[in-house]
């Protein structure tokens, strides 16, 4: 695995000579998991090999930083022209007892109306633990006075860039979520990596 890093983190800056990329070189195998989408239908990550994925934890009920994230990786759709049809969005939801399908289905048709992009996935508590897990992503639900509300999920915020192998090669932070650069990225990493088909 190491000498795999390695060699990826090479590549990067040989290729950067040419271009500077703008998220966090990372390589890291995402193993297979079935999780339900935003139709009720059991998905397997393994099915979206072959697409560019990108990948966010979050939930419907956040108030604030998944919708400006979200916003922000349609926005990135927007930016990739023809390059858009190798990509699709993940959107985990990190609150499955709230998300159900049909929550998801709602949440994820204001960031993608034709519904062709951006796929939401919940499952069992466990499921998602195992998931986030693999992807090293953070949340903790943290209960709020309002007894309406219930709770809120502090989480953690990153974009994660899987190729279609299903390893992932870039992390962009919340602090560094803009749009026409991270479709940059995906465009130069496509021309590297192949369109996957």
């Amino acid at each position: 695995m190491k000498k795999l890093i390695f060699i990826f983190v090479l590549l990067i800056f040989s290729f950067s000579y040419a271009y500077q990329f703008y998220g966090i070189p990372y390589l890291q195998q995402v193993n297979d998991f079935s999780l339900i989408n935003q139709d009720g239908k059991k998905i397997k990550f393994s099915d979206f090999k072959g697409k560019y994925l990108l990948v966010f934890f979050g939930y419907t009920y956040c108030p604030d930083v998944c919708p400006t994230s979200m916003l922000r990786i349609s926005d990135v759709l927007d930016e990739l022209g023809d390059y858009k049809k190798y990509v699709k969005v993940l959107f985990i939801s990190v609150d499955p007892e709230r998300d159900t399908p049909k929550a998801l289905k709602k949440f994820i048709s204001f960031y993608d109306k034709t519904g062709k992009y951006i796929v939401g996935l919940t499952g069992k508590p466990e499921d998602i633990k195992k998931v986030a897990k693999q992807f090293r992503a953070f949340y903790q639900k943290v209960p709020v006075k309002n007894k309406e509300v219930g709770y809120l999920v502090d989480h953690s915020a990153y974009i994660y860039l899987v190729d279609p192998k299903g390893i992932i090669r870039m992390i962009y932070r919340p602090d560094n979520d803009d749009p026409k650069r991270i479709a940059e990225d995906i465009k130069q990493i496509i021309k590297m990596f192949g369109t996957g088909e």
